[in-house]
């Protein structure tokens, strides 16, 4: 009779600790998917296609005021309405080609740039964007065994809009705007992501775009 009631109580206990458990959150930490033995490549910094050549200045022709129109309206609005466990993915993949899109940028504007300030910070900014890029490459590569490809096509398209004449102020600016496009997404990544490193890397870059923002918008502000 003891051991009947012992039973019985032991019983009790575990569907009382199976309703707790059912009335947890289901969205942790994304697990790592079993990928084939293939082993995921080792990227180190992300490759676009060349740049287009610089078209030739002609003089006397009006300063733009508005950036290129195939900036686009960036990756945060796609982002808003996700949560867990939806959102780690997609953030990777639109993150992904926000940051290659603002390397392929800077790394013209690396070359193209007149003044020398705008020259150093679309290094800086470069070499940034590519590691980052790199990080969420192999995120999502643990989440989904598949790889992210370069779309070329989103910076080249931006770039062919620079203007030759004033094209360090409208340089300037579009990258800022990009930049900002960028800061607004891992904003959300930064509260929102659940795989560790992804959480990280989105708050890191969110300071270090502010810091970005700020110069660049005092370099157009002191010499425009």
């Amino acid at each position: 009779m003891k051991y009947a009631k012992l039973t019985l109580i032991s019983v009790m206990l575990i569907f009382a600790a199976s309703v707790v458990w059912a009335q947890c959150p289901t969205c942790v930490q994304p697990q790592a998917v079993q990928c084939p033995t293939c082993v995921q490549p080792q990227v180190k910094c992300i490759q676009c296609c060349p740049s287009p050549q610089p078209c030739p200045k002609v003089c006397g022709c009006p300063c733009p005021s508005a950036v290129p129109a195939a900036m686009g309206a960036g990756p945060a609005a796609d982002l808003q309405c996700l949560e867990c466990p939806n959102f780690d993915p997609a953030y990777a993949q639109k993150m992904f080609g926000q940051y290659t899109t603002i390397a392929a940028v800077t790394a013209y504007g690396a070359q193209h740039a007149n003044n020398s300030n705008l020259r150093a910070i679309s290094r800086e900014i470069n070499g940034y964007m590519n590691s980052a890029a790199s990080k969420l490459q192999g995120y999502y590569y643990g989440l989904t065994c598949s790889r992210l490809s370069v779309d070329c096509g989103a910076g080249q398209d931006i770039i062919a809009q620079f203007p030759c004449e004033c094209f360090d102020g409208v340089y300037a600016t579009t990258l800022s705007q990009l930049l900002s496009q960028a800061r607004a997404a891992d904003t959300l990544g930064s509260t929102r992501a659940v795989t560790p490193g992804m959480r990280q890397q989105a708050q890191f870059l969110t300071s270090k775009e502010g810091n970005w923002i700020f110069r660049l918008n005092r370099w157009v502000g002191d010499n425009q």
